[in-house]
């Protein structure tokens, strides 16, 4: 049976994984939306999904020990059939609230599946337009790699994947720790602060995910990208749209009348390039930032706050000591991680989970043959955090989603963040 290396992030999903699952969270997934004007062709989608699934080896592959040492990896099975694409039949309204929240829980049409990719199409309206539904597994698929998905299924075609990622580096354990220590320093000092999320203890965690998508209109997104490029430049965008994040947890904080000194978010860092056709595995790194809560009072306050933390931590290495700390858990049991860095963080994985994906599909009008009106991700998060905030745009859109578990936020509380987050985007 053939075998890919693993990388750290692998582990620390599959560490999450385990976590949601022994917990009864579901696995973790996410479930990715497009809205089209027109009707995909059916010919296009079908020939492409199942050349994804013929061709890519990894949506079979499970993470395991290697038979000697403590080293993991992907073990290759035989190519996982491509499920059905399931067309519904016309609805007069698209997918609401209760469908997604049933694919994020490993629900069809009241059956559970345990598919790493769903594809559904949904008709609506009068007009002939439709809503594609792609529900993936966030342990054999990122951020970078449900575009790149895309791409293919809208282009009808998908080439074999890379054999493997890359080798890892072989190094003493005693190197490796060097390389993390400027990261346990942190953590440790973070610990003695103290550091909340959306959840603490007592709260119930095996509740439903919930989400609410925010899609601002072009003139909003263009007033949004005027104020990020006065703030952080034209090419450095992660300062801008994490400020707006951390504002909003603090802000729940504030509502709470919780206290929290710092706000820790781990964002997802890529530190190297990345080949066109590797889609599936998770090869981005983590940039841990530690944020001091009363910086965050105001953007024109926050956002260079961001920035300071931002150089400071790629001064540390952070990027490279992340790395390292997470290639000394990985020798501890999967299922053993999460519960270690609650334990070491007082109950806390994080503060929050936070990403910008950037722009998708760029360059293309149109998926399948159909006019594309805008694409964004709803993924699910484990509780704790309870909490993310993602940002995406598709032609000059922006799209933010904010997602939770049901019991961690109320929907008194998730319009109040979703007003502050419009107004750091707009100003409005």
């Amino acid at each position: 049976m053939p075998t890919l290396p693993a990388t750290t992030v692998d582990f620390f999903l599959a560490g999450l994984e385990a976590f949601m699952s022994r917990d009864g969270q579901g696995l973790h997934r996410a479930v990715t939306m497009l809205k089209l004007t027109g009707k995909p062709d059916p010919e296009t989608l079908r020939r492409a999904w199942e050349q994804v699934h013929a061709h890519h080896p990894m949506l079979g592959a499970r993470l395991k020990r290697a038979w000697r040492g403590w080293r993991l990896v992907w073990k290759i099975g035989d190519p996982v059939p491509a499920p059905p694409i399931t067309w519904h039949v016309p609805h007069s309204q698209p997918p609401g609230e209760a469908v997604i929240q049933a694919r994020l829980q490993g629900v069809c049409d009241g059956r559970a599946f345990d598919a790493p990719l769903l594809l559904e199409v949904f008709p609506w309206g009068d007009e002939g337009a439709h809503v594609i539904l792609l529900t993936w597994r966030h342990a054999l698929l990122d951020g970078t790699g449900v575009n790149l998905l895309l791409e293919k299924l809208a282009a009808g075609a998908c080439a074999s994947g890379p054999t493997e990622p890359g080798v890892p580096r072989r190094e003493s354990m005693g190197r490796v720790f060097n390389r993390a220590l400027p990261l346990m320093r942190r953590l440790h000092a973070m610990t003695r602060a103290g550091c909340l999320s959306t959840w603490v203890k007592g709260m119930p965690q095996a509740d439903a995910p919930a989400f609410k998508v925010l899609e601002l209109s072009t003139p909003q997104s263009q007033v949004a990208f005027m104020r990020l490029r006065a703030s952080c430049g034209d090419f450095l965008q992660m300062p801008f749209y994490a400020a707006i994040a951390a504002r909003a947890l603090r802000r729940l904080h504030e509502l709470r009348d919780w206290h929290s000194p710092e706000i820790h978010v781990q964002l997802p860092f890529q530190a190297r390039g990345r080949s066109r056709d590797l889609i599936f595995g998770n090869h981005m790194g983590t940039l841990p930032l530690f944020l001091e809560s009363a910086a965050l009072a105001t953007m024109d306050r926050a956002v260079p706050h961001l920035l300071e933390q931002y150089r400071e931590a790629m001064r540390l290495d952070m990027v490279n000591a992340s790395d390292a700390l997470m290639t000394l858990a990985s020798h501890m049991p999967v299922k053993c991680f999460i519960p270690a860095v609650r334990l070491v963080n007082c109950g806390q994985i994080c503060s929050l989970f936070h990403s910008h994906t950037g722009a998708f599909l760029p360059g293309r009008s149109g998926f399948a043959g159909a006019e594309l009106q805008n694409v964004c991700t709803i993924p699910g998060v484990s509780s704790p955090p309870g909490l993310g905030v993602f940002f995406s745009d598709y032609a000059g859109r922006i799209t933010v989603t904010l997602a939770w578990r049901a019991a961690g936020l109320s929907e008194v509380e998730a319009g109040i963040l979703s007003q502050q987050i419009l107004t750091d985007l707009t100003g409005d």
